[in-house]
């Protein structure tokens, strides 16, 4: 049997900024560690839904990277779970599996999710989730892919999804495991044409978060105009 592999990436306003390089890093070193042969395609959405990579599947390992974009601010599953739906061939020899990343925002009544779901994937279509964020709402990844839900760490190495419903890496030496370095950064507008610029490096993509998160949180902590803006932005990106 052969598996088509859709990721619906939340892009929505929240990833502008450092979060926007959060979302594609790890998306991007997923598309990379796939079997080389898995047809793969993304469909970002935000306010609405759109074709990132296809509607026509793409080898894994013949796809071209092109950073994803941050979108509105509205995270419209019901736009993604539609236009992806309209796609799957159904031919009994295709396997749909259905990768949702997000950090759980939903702008979409959960009824209205749920209809759409029941009409566009039938019980053939594999569905699982993995959350993007630390704090993401565990609840609405489970709405779409029920106890199928994956820690962050497999969008560094996605062996155990793939598992998941039979497929595997073949064994060969492993590329990826010199660690590959990460740098998140950021300016803040501080006001009066003064700004504070930070960067973290790590290859840890949710340490090099934290990291920046405590870095923040303590910068400024006698000036109160200064903290307030920084806790701000940390309440906003992160």
């Amino acid at each position: 049997m052969k598996t088509v592999l859709t990721l619906l990436v939340d892009c929505a306003g929240a990833f502008e900024g450092g979060r926007t390089a959060a979302a594609n890093m790890p998306v991007k070193k997923f598309i990379a560690e796939l079997p080389a042969d898995l047809p793969v395609r993304i469909l970002r959405y935000s306010d609405t839904a759109m074709w990132h990579l296809g509607p026509e599947p793409v080898p894994a390992g013949e796809v071209e990277w092109t950073d994803l974009p941050s979108g509105g601010y509205l995270s419209s599953l019901a736009h993604a779970v539609n236009l992806a739906g309209q796609s799957f061939t159904t031919a009994p020899d295709i396997r749909n599996v259905v990768l949702l990343i997000s950090g759980g925002a939903l702008s979409d009544p959960e009824e209205i999710v749920q209809t759409v779901l029941a009409k566009r994937f039938d019980a053939s279509v594999i569905r699982a989730a993995v959350p993007l964020t630390t704090d993401a709402d565990a609840a609405v990844l489970r709405m779409f892919a029920g106890d199928n839900l994956f820690d962050s760490s497999v969008l560094l190495d996605p062996r155990p999804f793939l598992a998941s419903f039979g497929e595997s890496v073949a064994a060969s030496p492993v590329p990826h495991a010199v660690p590959v370095p990460i740098t998140l950064s950021c300016t803040i507008d501080l006001g009066g044409g003064d700004s504070f610029s930070l960067s973290v490096s790590g290859t840890d993509i949710l340490a090099v978060k934290e990291e920046m998160q405590s870095c923040l949180a303590e910068f400024g902590t006698e000036d109160d105009p200064v903290r307030k803006k920084i806790a701000e932005y940390v309440r906003r990106v992160f």
